[in-house]
């Protein structure tokens, strides 16, 4: 099996995806249109998981928790030693750093929601 390649649209994508429906669950919780909410340890669980699965396919790469562009000539010791190494550690990096603004993009999308029910 083939894991899919870490770009800058899946780090966002995936913070999207992480962020949206954990607001929107609290939004509704908090407005008592759903029974359930983000108390609940089996949608924390949830959760939980896929932020860790989402983090490690989507935005860091499976593929970088043992990269060429920083091994060293010392067993299991990955340092950045040369320009490769430093324009990798920059470019995961960058993909935590549109990760985390697709995070903030899905609880900005549904700031007007919660609004508009909290003056219901």
């Amino acid at each position: 099996m083939s894991f899919p390649t870490a770009t800058k649209t899946t780090s966002f994508i995936a913070g999207l995806t992480f962020s949206a429906p954990l607001t929107l669950l609290a939004i509704l919780k908090t407005a008592n249109l759903v029974s359930y909410g983000i108390d609940q340890p089996r949608v924390v669980a949830f959760f939980v998981i896929y932020l860790l699965l989402t983090l490690s396919v989507f935005v860091l790469d499976v593929r970088s928790f043992v990269p060429k562009q920083l091994k060293t000539r010392i067993p299991l010791v990955y340092f950045p030693t040369d320009q490769a190494g430093v324009e990798f550690l920059f470019t995961v990096f960058g993909r935590i750093l549109v990760w985390v603004a697709g995070v903030v993009a899905g609880v900005a999308m549904l700031v007007p929601l919660w609004y508009f029910l909290q003056k219901r």
